[in-house]
């Protein structure tokens, strides 16, 4: 059974790395986009998707398999929010402070 918990940990752990690499490029895209309206709408799909993404790894008591792509979905959801450049709202500011201070507890 201990086999079978870890194979489907792992199947999740790949779905969610996916599913960031997904955005990610979604996120790539957006930036190369010569439609103003439709770069922003990409970027905004990618930026909701990742942090659904990471609510969804928050969810999840902390532990050292899942750490490491929770960090990466931090810091791609940083620098996209960041790239649209309207500064971050008090939630999104918790958000990330939730997330970084999950890593620390560990």
């Amino acid at each position: 059974m201990s086999r079978q918990t870890t194979s489907v940990g792992s199947s999740c752990l790949d779905l969610w790395r996916e599913k960031n690499d997904r955005l990610v490029r979604q996120a790539k895209v957006a930036q190369n986009s010569d439609l103003t309206l439709r770069r922003r709408q990409l970027a905004q799909d990618a930026l909701e998707g990742l942090r659904g993404l990471l609510h969804s790894l928050q969810g999840l008591p902390a532990a050292v398999p899942v750490l490491p792509l929770e960090l990466t979905v931090i810091c791609n959801f940083i620098i996209l929010r960041a790239s649209l450049a309207q500064g971050f709202t008090e939630d999104q500011a918790q958000d990330i402070q939730r997330g970084l201070e999950r890593e620390w507890s560990l």
